[in-house]
């Protein structure tokens, strides 16, 4: 019985996340800080119940991993440019926008 429960309340916070996002592909990514032109990856909704959130072709069961994927490529994106040469950015300033 306690594992129905917890599966039933896994699937009801997953629709729950999934009923989030509307159809018309609404982005959930609100975060528009970019540093070197890198802005973060969309995270929208990916047709698929079971896992409704997209990021960059990744699918995620629940909003929270979705935000992170989407934070952790731009940090990436922003941390690659300044280890390529580019003077105007340091991956220290692309530490302090990951954590805002």
């Amino acid at each position: 019985m306690k594992f129905t429960n917890a599966v039933v309340a896994f699937n009801v916070a997953a629709l729950t996340n999934a009923l989030a996002i509307s159809p018309r592909q609404n982005n959930l990514q609100t975060f528009t800080g970019a540093i070197g032109g890198v802005s973060a990856t969309p995270v929208l909704n990916s047709g698929n119940a079971n896992r409704p959130f997209s990021v960059g072709g990744d699918t995620f069961v629940n909003a929270a991993a979705a935000l992170a994927r989407s934070c952790d490529q731009q940090f990436n994106g922003c941390a690659n440019l300044a280890n390529g040469g580019d003077d105007n950015v340091s991956v220290a300033q692309c530490a302090t926008q990951k954590s805002e």
